[in-house]
């Protein structure tokens, strides 16, 4: 894990506490979101990803919005 700023640092708590199914990290100055759980078939098919990376706290916070509306309209959450 790269050193955070304190500001890096309260986005990525900040994100941990709202999305506690994903673990999220800043490797090699990219923000990274794992899902806790592999997605089902079923989710993998309507867009849900395991993991992914976003150049920034806000692209992956964009992102990951997007990911639980995904699972929000299925149901897995």
């Amino acid at each position: 894990m790269d050193p955070l700023t304190p500001t890096q640092r309260a986005h990525l708590t900040s994100m941990e506490n709202t999305f506690p199914g994903w673990a999220l990290l800043v490797r090699d100055g990219w923000w990274w979101a794992t899902l806790r759980v592999p997605p089902t078939p079923e989710q993998k098919a309507a867009g849900v990803l395991h993991d992914f990376a976003r150049a920034g706290p806000n692209e992956l916070l964009a992102a990951l919005i997007v990911q639980r509306g995904i699972l929000v309209r299925l149901g897995a959450t």
